[in-house]
């Protein structure tokens, strides 16, 4: 297909062809035994056109020889190359582009060949020689329609001035021959992008709003031409939504204002103004279906229905699958059966045209597989790639074509192969075709993610029920199946680092060793209990971003001497604290070791334990009672003191009797 590729070259037919030529030009082309690699010639093209698909209409290819080694070359001669064998599916048309099949030669007739070089004439190194060669279809043996045909050109030459000539450059592209009805083409426009949505209004980046403003916004441009079609992945929507109406970026723990509200809107609203009958929508996140079926993951499904379901505007929408690397197995086909899709798509069918019957109970969708892979500043790649779009078209006849638009290199190709002879055909209308022709899928190896990142999925949704739990109104797990997708993206599989950033960003948020770094359990090492039941204040913290309801829960070493029941459930606002009382219950004296954590209302354990020691003592009681015995000791002694005195005084008082006789 491109200059260099591995066609083998059978060239015993086409040597006999010009057998008369050869020798008039003095040249032996004996059938070679091998290529000099002495010789470095590169031959490019530069045009190629045909005027038309009648016996007299002409292919005309024009074409550049550069000697980029350092051995001139002698004996110079190009010939046109074809195969007169029609291809008429893709299978044909793909192994001939592959070179594994090689079959073809050299047409006879004038124009077909150009002496560049005679026997004695060096074409030496740095020597470029522009020419062209042109047949006609008749002399090219093109003479069926409705097919494509393999087409390219050969150099021969010789290091040593012999006769043994060998073919030393070679191209290789196809000429379409177009029947008389044009082929229905839809140009499908695929509006998709890496997610970068963590939680409603959280994002983990702001790299959607440079999309938006590039890539897609030149999407979308092309899905709003007349004639277009789309599909639109129901998680980009969802971003653009959330987005247009403003939205935070995750900052480490924090969030900071998100920079693209603006572009978001003007994008939703040229969205919105597209032709919905020619619209479909994907799977939500376009997930790896592969590793999803290979991990068995079967609610892969359930999820992108229900995610779906929250996304304004495209529930109503055909569903048509593009699995993981456009290449489904007849085992993919079956995980996805029950999907309800209208179709998915492939590129890896033998079988050319749009919708095609497989064993399940959805039919193909065959998209071109190739498109344009190459840079403008290579011409013969861009005519070659060129070349075998339009073959691939042809050969789909009136079944037409389904052409996938992912960037915008695959729009200019898309509209440099849109000639005369084909018609445009909205996917609607592809999609309600019956499907006649029988898929032939070919096994691709196709990457997808690993069982560990599936596994992921597992720590995922347990971080989702944990922070739930911490956070009952909390809008961060609003959307959880969402996330779960997103979080096994096919964008993934080719971009692990970016993945891995976004897998880190959604544990900053939601995980549950991160979250606990934010929640944080004070309290004094040591409390001591004048009484049988004490209350002593311990403080929460809360530095997530959202409000948390916690309570405290305490440990004992010895329970049967103290027992500390939980606190109620508190709610600590974010970046907050808040005190809570803890009530411990003693049945004997004593320092008891303890520890305090934080729970959810169900018990899910939040935060580290937190050691404490508790001293119990009665002595404040014992006092009040040592108090009270000394009291009633000194009442006793008093009176018993003045009882004495009392009986003293009377004692050494005088007699009055006696006083009064004196």
């Amino acid at each position: 297909m491109i200059s260099g590729a591995p066609w083998a070259g059978r060239f015993a037919r086409g040597l006999a062809l010009v057998a008369a030529t050869a020798i008039a030009l003095g040249l032996s082309l004996a059938a070679p035994a091998r290529a000099d690699d002495a010789i470095k010639l590169n031959l490019a093209i530069t045009s190629l056109t045909a005027s038309g698909t009648k016996p007299e209409d002409q292919v005309t290819v024009k074409l550049v020889l550069t000697n980029t080694g350092t051995i001139p070359a002698y004996g110079v001669v190009a010939h046109l190359w074809r195969s007169q064998d029609p291809i008429r599916d893709q299978a044909s048309l793909q192994a001939v582009a592959d070179g594994t099949s090689t079959w073809g030669g050299w047409p006879a007739g004038a124009g077909s060949y150009l002496l560049i070089t005679n026997s004695t004439t060096a074409f030496p190194p740095g020597a470029t020689r522009q020419f062209k060669l042109t047949a006609k279809l008749s002399q090219l043996g093109f003479v069926t329609t409705a097919v494509a045909y393999a087409f390219g050109a050969d150099v021969v030459a010789t290091a040593d001035q012999s006769s043994n000539n060998s073919v030393v450059a070679k191209v290789r592209t196809f000429v379409p021959m177009p029947g008389e009805d044009p082929i229905p083409v839809t140009s499908t426009v695929l509006l998709s992008s890496t997610p970068s949505k963590l939680a409603p209004n959280v994002f983990a980046n702001d790299n959607l709003t440079a999309e938006l403003a590039g890539r897609l916004g030149t999407l979308l441009t092309a899905a709003s031409d007349a004639g277009a079609s789309w599909l639109i992945d129901p998680a980009l929507l969802d971003e653009v939504r959330d987005q247009a109406d403003g939205y935070q970026v995750l900052d480490g723990t924090a969030t900071k204002p998100g920079t693209g509200q603006q572009v978001a809107a003007d994008w939703l609203a040229r969205f919105l103004r597209l032709d919905r009958s020619r619209g479909g929508r994907t799977l939500f996140a376009n997930p790896d279906t592969l590793g999803a079926q290979a991990t068995q993951h079967n609610r892969l499904l359930s999820w992108s229905k229900a995610a779906t379901d929250a996304v304004e505007g495209v529930s109503d929408l055909p569903l048509v699958i593009v699995p993981t690397g456009r290449a489904p197995t007849a085992a993919n086909l079956n995980f996805l059966a029950t999907s309800g899709a209208s179709a998915i798509i492939a590129t890896n069918s033998g079988t050319s045209g749009a919708l095609q019957r497989t064993s399940s109970t959805i039919p193909l969708l065959a998209v071109a597989t190739q498109l344009a892979t190459a840079q403008a500043s290579d011409p013969t790649a861009v005519i070659t790639s060129r070349q075998f779009a339009l073959a691939q078209t042809v050969i789909c006849g009136a079944a037409g074509e389904v052409r996938l638009l992912a960037t915008a290199a695959d729009i200019s190709a898309n509209t440099a192969t849109l000639p005369s002879w084909v018609s445009q055909r909205g996917l609607g209308t592809a999609l309600a075709q019956t499907a006649t022709r029988r898929a032939n899928l070919t096994a691709v190896k196709t990457p997808r993610l690993s069982n560990e990142q599936f596994g992921e999925l597992n720590r995922i949704s347990g971080d989702f029920s944990a922070y739930s739990e911490l956070v009952p109104d909390s809008t961060f797990t609003a959307q959880p199946e969402g996330a779960y997708l997103r979080s096994v993206a096919s964008a993934w599989i080719t971009d692990s680092t970016a993945g891995d950033k976004y897998a880190d960003s959604l544990a900053k948020l939601i995980g549950r060793p991160q979250v606990s770094e934010r929640i944080h359990l004070d309290a004094s090492a040591r409390f001591l209990m004048s009484a049988r039941s004490n209350q002593f204040p311990v403080t929460v913290t809360n530095d997530s971003l959202e409000p948390i309801q916690v309570r405290v829960v305490v440990t004992s070493d010895n329970p049967q001497r103290l027992s500390v029941p939980p606190s109620d459930v508190v709610t600590v606002a974010p970046g907050q604290s808040q005190t809570v009382n803890i009530r411990p219950e003693a049945t004997a004296n004593g320092l008891i070791s303890a520890s305090a954590h934080l729970t959810t209302a169900s018990g899910r354990r939040v935060s580290p334990d937190v050691p404490l020691t508790i001293e119990v003592t009665e002595l404040g009681v014992l006092a009040w009672i040592i108090v009270g015995v000394s009291g009633v000791v000194l009442v006793g002694a008093t009176a018993w003191r003045i009882r004495q005195v009392r009986r003293r005084d009377s004692q050494n008082s005088p007699d009055p009797k006696a006083t009064n006789q004196t």
